[in-house]
């Protein structure tokens, strides 16, 4: 009889502790359901919002900065309108054997752009002729409001130069064609 007593004793408390261990599990599977619910949630409310046109040119221009210099050939003149393309290549060529004058690059532009700005003799988008790494570390929509023109502060950095070298760059961005292209670069 007293073994009866122990051994219904022992079976109810390794019931209990069963009992104990399948609530617990219970609240865990029922705690990992709801954080999944509410992550599935927040994924679904951040990818139903779709980008503004301001927003899909600022990353638009962030990628094709970043390709630029990626790429060894550039690509400035698919990602730059005709005109700014032109301007830029002879901002460039300034005082160099072939290229203009300062007062005929200034007499040639000054209708269209702000030659003060032009970063003559430099190339484009960075004073830099050597790099490592470009980034852009900032890229923020004006609040400048130009006529059907985005206007984006930019901050471009060479992030694997021994020297830290930061390029200020205000850039405007036109729509066209579905897509977006850089129509003037003031440099500072």
């Amino acid at each position: 009889m007293k073994n009866t007593i122990l051994f219904i004793f022992a079976l109810s408390v390794l019931a209990c502790q069963s009992k104990k261990t399948e609530n617990s599990k219970v609240k865990i599977v029922e705690k990992v359901n709801i954080d999944t619910l509410s992550s599935d949630v927040k994924v679904s409310e951040s990818t139903s919002k779709p980008l503004s046109e301001d927003e899909k040119a600022k990353k638009w221009l962030i990628e094709k900065i970043e390709e630029n210099f990626k790429n060894t050939d550039g690509i400035m003149e698919s990602i730059c309108t005709k005109t700014y393309a032109e301007y830029k290549s002879d901002a460039t060529g300034v005082d160099y054997d072939g290229g203009l004058t300062p007062k005929a690059f200034e007499k040639k532009w000054k209708g269209k752009f702000d030659t003060k700005h032009a970063g003559t003799g430099t190339g484009f988008l960075i004073s830099g002729q050597d790099w490592t790494k470009i980034k852009v570390k900032k890229c923020e929509l004006s609040p400048v409001k130009l006529k059907e023109t985005y206007l984006f502060e930019t901050i471009i950095e060479d992030v694997g130069a021994t020297t830290k070298t930061i390029y200020k760059r205000d850039i405007k961005v036109i729509p066209a064609g579905g897509s977006f292209l850089i129509s003037d670069v003031l440099e500072y």
